[in-house]
């Protein structure tokens, strides 16, 4: 027969409610059913221990000092930037070479740690490249060259070649125009399309070598396409010299009626608020 409404089974001690949450049929070793002990069916209960602490990372790991070197390097780097700013150029060649030693400390300690795939690649262009700057502040135009020499020729760095372009301005004050030139151009390679300011600035380093060789037909060769590219006016002051040294009297006139179109840098604004006063008025 049908037992009361709620239960499993008519009658009889071994009843259970339909609404139980405990497994049916499965108790704790030696503990009647209902005595509210733990599920453990394999009865492990009393061969299981506490759980072992976590072992705890030593401070003083290769993989910590190594992270703290790194930061050390990185901090000498702004030191020296900063001073260098100071104009302390002595201090802030020193700090560059003293970054260059505990960089080289690093890099040394994580190849014999096992850890050179953790190696920094971009702190080490990092420390080239603030070393080469203090040098060429410094006037040590050797040491610079050499230094970026040493960055340009990494295949690591993909884009060190624009590089060139301090090396061609190291050759430049020397008066090693035809390198300054050769470095330039060099780097105008690595420049795309589409770099308009940055390949202006460039060619006009290369036109004003070509000026210092009295090459004035380089040089306008050179300032022309600036022209045509990215007109601005100190390339065509530059071009209406190059075409007074040669006795252009009339391309001297089309340059100066062009010159008279190009708005300088920062006028933009009030040139706009001039011709609004006009229409106003």
């Amino acid at each position: 027969r049908m037992g009361p409404p709620g239960t499993s089974a008519a009658g009889g001690e071994d009843a259970r409610p339909m609404t139980a949450v405990r497994a049916a049929g499965y108790t704790a070793v030696g503990k009647p059913p209902g005595t509210g002990s733990t599920f453990d069916p394999a009865g492990l209960g009393g061969s299981r221990g506490p759980a072992p602490p976590l072992q705890k990372r030593a401070d003083n790991s290769v993989e910590d000092l190594c992270r703290e070197m790194e930061r050390e390097v990185n901090t000498m780097i702004e030191e020296s930037a900063a001073l260098a700013l100071a104009k302390r150029h002595g201090e802030a060649l020193e700090k560059a070479k003293e970054a260059g030693k505990h960089e080289r400390k690093l890099c040394q300690k994580r190849e014999e740690a096992g850890l050179a795939d953790q190696i920094n690649i971009d702190l080490t262009y990092s420390v080239f490249f603030n070393l080469a700057n203090q040098y060429h502040a410094s006037g040590l135009h050797v040491e610079a060259l050499k230094t970026y020499t040493a960055i340009v020729k990494n295949r690591q760095y993909h884009q060190s070649g624009r590089l060139r372009v301090n090396m061609g301005n190291i050759y430049y004050e020397q008066k090693k125009y035809p390198n300054a030139i050769t470095m330039y151009r060099m780097a105008l390679d690595q420049i795309p399309n589409t770099g308009k300011e940055i390949r202006a600035k460039i060619m006009r380093n290369i036109g004003a070598a070509f000026v210092r060789l009295g090459q004035f037909q380089d040089a306008i060769s050179e300032y022309g396409q600036i022209m045509d590219a990215h007109a601005d006016v100190q390339a065509g002051f530059n071009l209406f010299l190059c075409y007074y040294a040669l006795g252009e009297t009339e391309k001297m006139r089309r340059v100066f009626v062009r010159l008279l179109g190009i708005r300088p840098p920062g006028a933009g604004a009030d040139a706009d608020a001039d011709d609004a006063d006009a229409d106003e008025a």
